[in-house]
């Protein structure tokens, strides 16, 4: 029995270290600013991403593989054509998303906290049959840490919007 316990929690362990590292890859990678569906040249795949309220910080979606990846990034410089170049500094990591699921945050997001529009808000939301968010998790982009930061959901609503 405590051989059994001992193997889990060392597999616990090795996968959290796993996951830690992969992630810790990503921080401090810098990049020029890409268009939606680019592959970067590290080989993630770009699926888009908004300012917060401070606008020289965004979070932008990712995947490469299977892994879904949501990358708070800040302006460094701009190259001589004005485009911005990013420097990655958390990374939130997933596996795939479920059909109905979807990330929202920045100016797109329907999101409010206590009553309240906050840009700084990322939610991880299902969408149901009769268009309603359920909302699963959320995160708040902490630019003075830069760092991403779980918060509760309670007072978090989301609306659906048509596209």
């Amino acid at each position: 029995m405590k051989t059994k316990l001992f193997f889990t929690v060392a597999l616990i362990l090795l996968l959290s270290i796993f996951t830690f590292a992969q992630n810790t890859n990503y921080i401090g990678y810098q990049h020029k600013g890409v268009i939606y569906g680019e592959t970067l040249p590290n080989g993630v795949k770009d699926l888009g991403g908004g300012l917060l309220s401070e606008e020289s910080y965004g979070v932008s979606r990712f995947t490469i593989g299977k892994k879904f990846m949501l990358w708070l990034e800040k302006i460094t410089s701009r190259d001589r054509k004005g485009v911005p170049i990013w420097e990655v500094k958390d990374v939130l990591s997933f596996g795939s998303l479920k059909k109905n699921q979807e990330f929202l945050f920045s100016y797109s997001s329907a999101c409010t906290q206590k009553g309240k529009i906050n840009l700084d808000l990322i939610v991880k939301a299902g969408l149901s049959s009769k268009k309603k968010y359920k909302v699963l998790e959320a995160w708040k982009a902490d630019i003075k840490k830069e760092k991403f930061e779980k918060i509760s959901t309670k007072g978090i609503k989301c609306e659906y919007v048509e596209p």
